[in-house]
């Protein structure tokens, strides 16, 4: 399941290559290389965007547990998604209806491992992986279809591609030697007309994923992260896998290269994996993940105590210049602004979901100002999160 874990620090990846394409270099593909030493510049986010704040309606009927996790936010809603209900939002955060249809019987999921929405056609997708099926329900909950796919779908891997599809991507569950595995085609397009499946042309023939190092008491510990390899973007989607130096851009059923890594990730000593985080009107916004995250305390920390510590990188489309970024929002300066998220919003646009009882207590050590203040003077602890919505200045 996508939820709590993975879905704070594991935003990272780089992409399933192509026949042929993983050596592939344009003049007008972007090329990042991976081990140059970037300079670090603190950015305001207001000095770039419009920043503002919704506040997700709580109620006794609606609630969020605290792993809550936005599938989608746009001018049109919200969706998010916890203790496996799904709850649609109006774009003010007042609760527009809730798909509550956990069970055994028709038209139920037994378990919701993904979901996604489509605002124009009015539906709400829902991938229940242990009935092989994506159950199709409208805006207001009430169950349509369902169509019947058997692909082991990789960690939150599955996006409406807003022109008639779902695109997923299949997990490779054969054996790896030293990352060396049987080529497939991992990317998998679901018909929303009549739930044809079919698979395209990019191939993947490497594997690779994050690894975690870790004390757990007196045992040292070693866990393998998978990682999600698509993404949406400015309403298209983007194949990022971190075995692959290359990240495509979905065309229909065809994929053109749009950013090159350097040097492979096949590279024995590599330390870091690439990931497109976001789009801007002037920038690409990509992740440097440190492959192997050494931790020397508990479980929980260790993503963040580390030596080799992920970069965030601005790329400049026209001047091709990069260097890695420190966002900072003047309303609540001592924000970690590091996991911002583009997934699932509107064109160069981006949330951070900041919890009621975290703002309470920035409120009291005196740390906000402006809207967002005003905001937290009105919460709860318990009372369910504020979405900090990013708008990037054209």
């Amino acid at each position: 399941m996508k939820r709590l874990f993975y879905s704070a620090a594991l935003m990272l990846a780089l992409l399933a290559t192509g026949c042929g394409d993983a050596n592939q270099k344009t003049s007008a593909i972007p090329q990042i290389d991976m081990n140059a030493d970037y300079p670090e510049k603190e950015i305001c986010l207001q000095d770039i965007a419009e920043v503002s704040y919704i506040p997700l309606e709580t109620t006794d009927e609606v609630l969020l547990d605290e792993g809550a996790q936005v599938e989608a936010l746009s001018s049109k809603g919200i969706v998010c998604v916890s203790d496996n209900k799904v709850y649609i939002f109006n774009s003010d955060g007042k609760l527009r209806s809730i798909l509550d249809k956990k069970g055994e019987g028709p038209g139920e999921y037994r378990y919701l491992y993904y979901t996604d929405v489509d605002w124009e056609r009015k539906e709400i997708y829902v991938h229940d992986d242990s009935q092989k099926a994506v159950l199709v329900y409208s805006l207001d909950g009430t169950y349509k279809h369902q169509f019947k796919i058997d692909v082991t779908i990789r960690q939150h891997d599955l996006l409406n591609n807003n022109q008639g599809h779902l695109v997923l991507y299949r997990e490779y569950q054969g054996k790896v030697r030293d990352g060396k595995i049987e080529p497939y085609c991992p990317v998998v397009r679901l018909s929303l007309e009549d739930g044809k499946v079919d698979s395209l042309s990019l191939q993947n023939h490497y594997h690779t994923n994050i690894e975690i190092k870790a004390r757990l008491g007196d045992r040292h510990v070693s866990l393998v992260i998978p990682t999600p390899a698509l993404t949406r973007l400015n309403n298209e989607v983007y194949v990022s896998e971190v075995a692959s130096d290359t990240i495509y851009r979905l065309v229909g059923d065809k994929h053109e290269p749009f950013i090159v890594r350097t040097p492979s990730v096949q590279n024995e000593g590599e330390k870091y994996l690439l990931y497109l985080q976001g789009i801007m009107p002037h920038h690409y916004y990509l992740r440097l993940q440190a492959k192997v995250v050494d931790d020397t305390n508990t479980v929980g920390d260790m993503i963040y105590s580390n030596d080799n510590k992920t970069k965030k990188l601005m790329y400049n489309k026209e001047t091709e210049e990069s260097y890695v970024s420190v966002f900072k929002n003047q309303d609540y300066q001592a924000l970690d602004c590091d996991k911002l998220t583009f997934n699932g919003c509107d064109a160069h646009s981006a949330y951070l979901k900041l919890e009621a009882f975290k703002l309470i207590e920035a409120l009291e050590a005196g740390e906000l100002s402006g809207e967002l203040k005003t905001i937290a003077e009105g919460l709860k602890e318990d009372d369910n999160p504020v979405l900090m919505v990013v708008k990037f200045k054209e």
